[in-house]
This record gives structure tokens, C-alpha cells and sequence, in this order.
């Protein structure tokens, strides 16, 4: 999934070399039924994957991202659709856990509820190496939880702009992580997932340190350091490489939904026992 490209500025994506489905609500929990619980661990660019993924799930584009029933009738028409991913005061009443909606979205006049809500998800905010240590006890209270520990507990894993494209943070993270998978002795498998292209609306000051060439070398080293330790790499640079971008770092609503169905895509082929 982490080749192909568009034929133009915006067009659609064609992935080259695998078989990538568009899978319908319905399949996606048929999915995700194979899995004790799911983690989405990184920085901003993996919380907007995270939300168009509670989109899906919630079958809501307009709303599905967000904590809607917090929210007064004003900044829920505000927030609607993009605004969900492109305004800052949007972006505060974004879903973090699964446990968020299950709890207070039936109680609301503004119910969205999921599709099918029996795998817990959550994302976890990371933007150095080592994070903090309320992270390491959120992490590893997921991985102790009980309801099938023979599941496997899939871990979407990201660190790139936050840290200004840093090797050795990234490796430090990936070490981190997956020393904590290991020490629970739990089935967790890790997906890597590279960096957004940089968008034309890039600010000049940010093209050395965080322009085109240093992603494309960061998304390659990146995975390689990935795959040394049997970790598999989804990069995202040819899928953004000529998408429109509303700051040069983040894409709106039609690429982070794409994002969002290429980790489902690979949630599908993990074995599940």
C-alpha cells in the first residue's frame, strides 16, 4: 500500500503491488471483532488517522471524529466535516478512547453511536522518547486488561513532526513500545507508520528541516529500522505526495479516511490467534 500514486494534483490514490479493499462498516467490525483491543500511539498526524477512523466506525463524517455531545449546537455546525481536522478549537473536543463514546454518547441529544463497539480502542499522545510515565501505565493496563488476553493487540505506532523528523527519537520509541509489548508476553503486533508528504503550503522555514527530501529519507531509514525488529512500516508518502494539504504538515478529510482504511486493510491480514 505504501506505493503507487495519483495521476495529478487531488486525484484519487492507486495503490501498486497489493490489494487494497474499501471495506464496508459491516466488514470493518468483522474485522476488528479478531482483536482483544487497538492502540494508535504517536503524534498529530496519527490522532487525525484516529479520528477518521471513529468516523467510519461511527458511520458520521460530519461529527464522527468528535465528542459531539459536549459540544453547543454552534460549535458542532462549526466543527462539521474538515472543520473537524483543521480548527484548533475543533480539534479540543476530539475522541481519544472508544470508552469516551460508549459512556456519554447515548446520553445526548447528538447520539452517534458505533456500529459495533466490542474492541476498545484508543489513542495514545506521544511526541518524544521516553514519554511519559502516565503513558507507560495507560499502555500497560491495556495490555494486562482481561476480557481475551489470547487476542492479539494490534499497535499503531507514529512519531515524525513532533519530533522534527529525529532518527534516534524514532528508534528510541520504537524500542520503548515494543519493550513493554514484550514484557507482558502478550501477542502485539506493531505497525510503523511513516510520515506525510509536505504540502505546498509548507511554511519556507520548515522546507530543510522537514521539506520533501528529509521525509523521503526519513520514511525510508524508518522503515528499515522498523523491519530489523520484525515490525512491519505503512509509509504515507506517495499517498500525500500530491494531495491537498490546508498547512503543508496535515491533510483534510478525504486523505486521513484514505489513511484510516490502508491500517484497516492491514488489521485484515494479521492472523488472529
Amino acid at each position: 500500500m505504501s506505493g503507487g500514486g495519483r495521476h495529478g494534483f487531488d486525484a484519487p490514490y492507486s495503490p501498486i503491488g497489493c490489494h487494497f479493499r474499501w471495506y464496508s462498516t459491516a466488514e470493518i467490525c468483522m474485522i476488528l471483532d479478531r482483536f482483544d483491543s487497538i492502540v494508535f500511539l504517536g503524534d498529530d498526524t496519527l490522532r487525525h488517522i484516529y479520528s477518521a477512523f471513529n468516523m467510519l466506525l461511527r458511520e458520521n463524517i460530519a461529527l464522527g471524529g468528535l465528542r459531539q455531545w459536549e459540544m453547543k449546537e454552534g460549535e458542532r455546525e462549526v466543527c462539521r466535516c474538515e472543520n473537524q481536522l483543521t480548527r484548533p478549537e475543533c480539534l479540543l473536543h476530539a475522541v481519544t478512547d472508544s470508552q469516551q463514546v460508549r459512556s456519554n454518547d447515548a446520553e445526548s441529544g447528538h447520539s452517534s453511536p458505533y456500529l459495533c463497539d466490542r474492541t476498545p480502542h484508543v489513542f495514545i499522545p506521544i511526541d518524544h522518547s521516553p514519554a511519559a510515565e502516565n503513558l507507560h501505565t495507560t499502555f500497560n493496563s491495556i495490555l494486562h486488561r482481561e476480557p481475551d488476553p489470547y487476542k492479539p493487540l494490534p499497535v499503531i505506532h507514529s512519531l515524525s513532526l513532533a519530533t522534527s523528523l529525529s532518527w534516534p527519537t524514532a528508534t528510541s520509541s520504537m524500542d520503548e513500545w515494543v519493550t513493554l509489548a514484550d514484557i507482558s508476553q502478550r501477542n502485539v503486533p506493531f505497525l510503523w507508520l511513516g510520515p506525510n508528504a509536505a504540502g505546498h503550503l509548507k511554511p519556507p522555514s520548515q522546507i530543510l528541516s522537514q521539506g520533501n527530501n528529509a521525509i523521503w529519507h526519513y520514511t525510508i531509514e524508518m522503515a528499515k529500522e522498523a523491519e530489523s525488529r520484525e515490525l512491519d512500516a505503512l509509509g504515507m508518502y506517495n499517498l500525500t505526495l500530491q494531495a491537498g494539504s490546508w498547512d503543508g504538515s496535515f491533510y483534510g478529510q478525504k486523505v486521513v479516511l484514505v489513511q484510516a482504511m490502508m491500517i484497516i486493510n492491514w488489521l485484515s491480514r494479521l492472523e488472529s490467534t
